[in-house]
């Protein structure tokens, strides 16, 4: 197996969902609005339209960017060599599948400040007593894909 080859991948996060919907809903929302001012009025307050777009458009954003993030901070790329997290890629041969209980709390890999709601916690072990925090979401199918690559004197 060379370092190309991926043996297991998540990509959390829905951007088509999470920034379609909502955008759909701001463009409904706006020609609505502005629609009804009109028809109500007989004229079209740009200033509102000015205003109020962007900030609505920055409010219905907010489900897309969260998204985002999710992607961006934990993604999961395990290769034969290589555990990609996020920002961050870790040797799989100093990987171990029980975590040494060292007293230190787990470092929490990808680049976020926490795991997000949907997404489950696996603690890794790792060299000189180091404890690995990974988001997930299917942690059955992620520890059987890391227990496929790494030394079997390493898991356990």
């Amino acid at each position: 197996m060379s370092d190309t080859d991926v043996v297991y991948r998540e990509r959390p996060g829905k951007l088509r969902l999470w920034f379609g919907v909502p955008w759909a809903a701001w463009a409904v929302l706006m020609i609505w609005s502005f629609w009804d001012h009109w028809a109500r009025t007989g004229e079209v307050d740009v200033g509102a339209f000015l205003v109020l777009g962007p900030l609505f458009f920055a409010v219905f954003s907010i489900p897309g960017l969260v998204s985002y993030s999710k992607r961006r901070y934990h993604t999961i790329t395990l290769t034969s060599r290589t555990l990609r997290v996020g920002r961050d890629a870790l040797p799989v041969e100093g990987i171990t599948l029980d975590p040494p209980d060292s007293g230190r709390p787990p470092r929490l890999v990808g680049g976020a400040s926490g795991v997000p709601m949907g997404m489950r916690e696996v603690i890794l072990g790792g060299p000189g007593g180091e404890r690995y925090l990974v988001a997930t979401l299917d942690p059955e199918a992620f520890l059987a894909a890391l227990g496929r690559v790494i030394p079997p004197a390493s898991q356990g």
